[in-house]
């Protein structure tokens, strides 16, 4: 009797649909079960561990293990391979890669090698019978547990990269609004690459032989020592200021403070670049306005300048506690000494560090008082904090032919 399902009959008399003309044919694979798991579990396992060796041999050249002699050697080889297999040299390389199969084979024969006595002629007629391969990792054997750790760990790695990718496979798949954006992109990438990479003169043996060497040296253990105390020292220094400090560069200035400087002095002219600088300071002050309801969230709505009281600080005050002068005009400039001019090519530039406050401020600058403009905190405190403040600064600088 044939293991294949008969069509079904057509007793409604409705037209049967286009795709229900052909039934698909079950698997002729064996069915899930258990036991027939449990079977092809146990031969996987004992014979899983040539590429697991394999695994470990080329972890351990990649990962400088063996020594640097070892890995040098291939580094080497591989830098050979790019430069014998150029574009200019392709009957050369059609000759050599004719060879890749015996060099492998022999290769294989070599590494297997094993010193044995000298064979008698009783012997040569009446060889031993080869071993069993099924005998190589018995079932419970110490290489057999080796397998199933290998398995293991290979699970945990496999999953491991899934579970990083798939976050990124989301915006390919239409679950994202960034997919139209993405896929403009490779569209309008697709053809400038292809004529980039058809170009004679692309250096297609360095891409190759930097691209394949970068692995070794970023494995390499003196590059990962550095590497890690670089990551160390950018933790617990985020603004580079040692950096900085080696490179004979201002450090003072938070990191976000000392690029919008560069790209300030960048714009200077040459007499003001010239000229002394300095700067002055205002400050930008704001009252809270609670929402009305006991479960009411306050949000940066609630913060305003226009709920500030009429007998206290005004908007912007050009101290901290509140002095002003009175000559601080709607376009945020006053009065300065004589010879003395703001820098025209700059603006007002935020504090984001609120490095004026001994207590810091948020992520915006803002360092949060009560209604006395006091007890001063780097962030909102709920009940209490009805006030906040944070500076800005702007430079200046001297013009002699103004005195």
């Amino acid at each position: 009797m044939s293991s294949v399902p008969s069509a079904p009959q057509n007793t409604t008399g409705s037209p049967r649909p286009k795709k229900a003309d052909k039934v698909p044919l079950m698997s002729a694979k064996d069915p899930l079960s258990i036991p027939v798991m449990s079977v092809n579990f146990r031969r996987f396992v004992s014979k899983i561990g040539a590429v697991f060796w394999m695994q470990d041999r080329v972890e351990e050249i990649v990962m400088w293990r063996r020594g640097w002699k070892v890995t040098t050697t291939w580094m080497a080889a591989y830098a050979f391979l790019c430069e014998a297999f150029s574009p200019r040299r392709r009957v050369t390389s059609l000759d050599c890669s004719s060879f890749f199969p015996q060099i492998i084979l022999i290769g294989i024969t070599l590494a297997t090698y094993k010193y044995t006595p000298a064979m008698s002629a009783a012997s040569l007629l009446d060889p031993p019978a080869p071993p069993d391969p099924t005998d190589a990792a018995s079932e419970g054997s110490v290489d057999w547990q080796g397998n199933i750790q290998a398995i293991q760990n290979l699970m945990g790695t496999f999953s491991d990269g899934y579970d990083a990718v798939y976050p990124f496979v989301l915006h390919l798949t239409h679950r994202t609004p960034y997919t139209p954006y993405i896929f403009t992109a490779l569209v309008l990438s697709l053809i400038p690459g292809i004529i980039l990479v058809s170009l004679p003169y692309l250096p297609i043996r360095a891409i190759l032989l930097v691209g394949g060497l970068a692995p070794f040296v970023v494995t390499n253990p003196y590059i990962q020592y550095w590497i890690a105390t670089l990551m160390n020292l950018l933790q617990s220094d985020t603004d580079l200021r040692w950096l900085r400090q080696k490179a004979g560069l201002d450090t003072k200035l938070p990191l976000v403070s000392f690029a919008q400087r560069f790209l300030d002095d960048n714009n200077l002219t040459d007499t003001c670049w010239t000229a002394p600088k300095r700067e002055v300071e205002l400050f930008e002050n704001e009252r809270l306005v609670k929402p009305s309801g006991a479960d009411a969230q306050v949000d940066e709505s609630a913060w305003s300048k226009a709920n500030l009281h009429s007998d206290e600080r005004n908007a912007w005050t050009r101290r901290q506690d509140g002095w002003n002068d009175g000559s601080v005009s709607t376009n945020l400039t006053f009065s300065l000494d004589p010879g003395w001019a703001f820098v025209e090519t700059e603006d007002w530039r935020l504090d984001v560090d609120a490095s004026w406050s001994p207590q810091g401020g948020d992520v915006n600058g803002w360092v949060y008082t009560n209604g006395s403009w006091l007890d001063p905190r780097p962030y909102f405190y709920k009940d209490a904090a009805v006030t906040r403040k944070r500076r800005w600064t702007r430079r200046i600088w001297y013009d002699a032919a103004k005195v």
